[in-house]
């Protein structure tokens, strides 16, 4: 870790250019260039002090199968999605636990109103977007000991712009002590771009009530499983 703030040095601008010199991996993760990467980490959120989530957008390729109707390498990405990685204190290093994907439908074309349809007759794909992975996140610790994350969606297209496609707004929550991807965890989506729109990021307003949010989830979460909407807070 450094354990100095960076110095502005005219001889390492000039060698170096804008490299962050003075900065770290954490101990774990991955350390090869990007044009070697396999993954492509975009968004952490620190959930606890040993539990972090990285949002990882997908490699960006358009790879499409009419026959499947699927951009099959976005489909067949095993690490796109929310990775959650945990502090072992053993090895004093971070490993990577599992990858939230379910909810996502990676390469799986949707359709937005108004959005061209058919394929672009420039790249000879589908103009209609799918999602690759995942960019800015951030999260919410609630009182059971879970975690809710919401997150932006990457895509992948016809369109010849990867990225600019309308995209999503999907949350999950997870539990935080998991060290297994627990059954049945899958996003859901709160809300996708229209036409001309594109998502960036999400943040909480000043004075938001956790609590009051939690409250509403854990109602929902109460009349969906018991068929009935006379659920009361157990508070």
């Amino acid at each position: 870790m450094p354990t100095t703030a960076t110095v502005y040095t005219a001889a390492q601008l000039q060698t170096l250019g804008v490299t962050p010199y003075n900065m770290c991996v954490l101990k774990g993760f991955p350390t090869n260039l990007a044009k070697t990467a396999t993954t492509f980490p975009f968004g952490i959120w620190f959930a606890s002090p040993k539990t972090l989530y990285v949002a990882d957008e997908g490699d960006g390729t358009a790879t499409y199968s009419s026959g499947a109707n699927t951009y099959t390498e976005a489909a067949a990405q095993t690490t796109a999605g929310l990775q959650k990685w945990v502090f072992n204190d053993a090895t004093g290093s971070w490993t990577l636990a599992y990858t939230l994907q379910a909810g996502l439908d990676l390469g799986v074309p949707y359709t937005v109103e108004n959005y061209p349809t058919g394929t672009n007759s420039v790249t000879g794909l589908p103009w209609s977007p799918a999602t690759d992975g995942l960019r800015n996140i951030t999260g919410r610790v609630n009182r059971d000991g879970t975690a809710t994350i919401w997150a932006i969606t990457s895509t992948v297209s016809g369109s010849g712009d990867q990225g600019a496609d309308p995209n999503k707004l999907v949350k999950i929550t997870d539990k935080i002590a998991a060290a297994t991807l627990p059954a049945g965890e899958r996003f859901i989506t709160v809300r996708t771009a229209r036409f001309g729109e594109v998502l960036r990021g999400i943040s909480f307003t000043p004075g938001t009530d956790f609590d009051y949010d939690q409250r509403a989830d854990e109602r929902d979460a109460c009349a969906r499983d018991q068929g009935k909407s006379d659920c009361h807070d157990a508070d």
